[in-house]
């Protein structure tokens, strides 16, 4: 064999020997298997609501879409309480509550023309309305600060109620279910009253082109005569009578134009449809509701 054969041979078995080196190394590496890919796991991310708490809606993007006013649904009433000219129901919490069962089954049919001022002050027509050092009513209403226009952005807003207070609305309005539009001279007043030491708020509700004031009641056990109070009071001023701010202190004249120009007019409403809910935080209590005239 020349030199040049052997030289050729031999390249040829190193060759040889380098590919069955790779293949024993190929053929003993362990083979990669991809990990297993976790399961999927259906979860509930919406935690279970009550059915009288309102639910958030997003805010539209485009000013040309309708507003969505979300407001929820009034839990089922079960008790019935009405007397006099109060239509009153309770849920299952009013049974637990007997303060407020309490002073719902006092409460008195509203009297406007009893009630010129505001129960923040004595008030001469209705001498049982206990007076402390002459000025003070321990068993009835703070007046807070009144919020004018109130709920104006494109009729939704939230119903904020603090701990130990009432709000009052009078506007056309929808409230987690219930819904008062104003018409042929009546008039729509809406009552919260929160009996709980936590405040809350009733998210997207709607009340349209209307006025609020809320404030807190001094004395959770005697509550009928400062709602009674201010039931007949806001009703005196939508009805057009004669009220005051303070005795002597002229607030509405009672003729001519109305104060407030309430139900859009100059005589004002003939009629106030009048509804007051009673809730502990986002529980509502009872509801009562009555019909003012003159």
């Amino acid at each position: 064999m020349s030199t040049l054969q052997r030289i050729v041979v031999g390249f040829v078995a190193a060759v040889l020997l380098i590919f069955v080196a790779v293949v024993g190394i190929l053929a003993t590496r362990p083979t990669q298997t991809p990990a297993p890919m976790p399961t999927a796991v259906a979860v509930n991310t919406q935690a279970e609501l009550p059915t009288y708490t309102s639910q958030p809606t997003s805010t539209p993007t485009s000013t040309s879409v309708p507003p969505t006013v979300t407001t929820g649904t009034m839990p089922t009433l079960v008790s019935d309480v009405s007397h006099g000219k109060w239509t009153i129901k309770g849920t299952d919490r009013l049974k637990e509550n007997p303060v407020v069962s309490g002073w719902l089954s006092r409460m008195k049919d509203p009297a406007p023309s009893l009630w010129k001022t505001f129960p923040n002050v004595p008030n001469q027509d209705v001498p049982e309305f206990r007076v402390v050092n002459n000025t003070e009513v321990p068993d009835g209403l703070e007046y807070g600060v009144p919020n004018v226009p109130f709920c104006q952005q494109d009729m939704r807003c939230d119903f904020i109620v603090p701990a130990w207070h009432y709000r009052l609305i009078t506007a056309d309005y929808s409230f987690q279910g219930m819904t008062c539009k104003g018409a042929n001279g009546r008039g729509c007043a809406l009552l919260l009253i929160n009996v709980m030491d936590q405040s809350y708020t009733w998210r997207n509700q709607m009340a349209d082109n209307g006025f609020s004031v809320a404030g807190r009641y001094w004395n959770g056990d005697a509550l009928e005569w400062g709602v009674w109070g201010l039931v007949s009071h806001t009703s005196a001023n939508m009805l057009n009578m004669p009220t005051s701010s303070h005795p002597g202190e002229s607030l509405n004249f009672g003729s001519g134009t109305n104060a407030g120009a309430n139900c859009g007019t100059p005589p004002a409403c003939n009629s106030v449809d009048f509804t007051v809910v009673v809730h502990a935080g986002d529980a509502i209590i009872a509801i009562a509701k009555t019909v003012v005239t003159r």
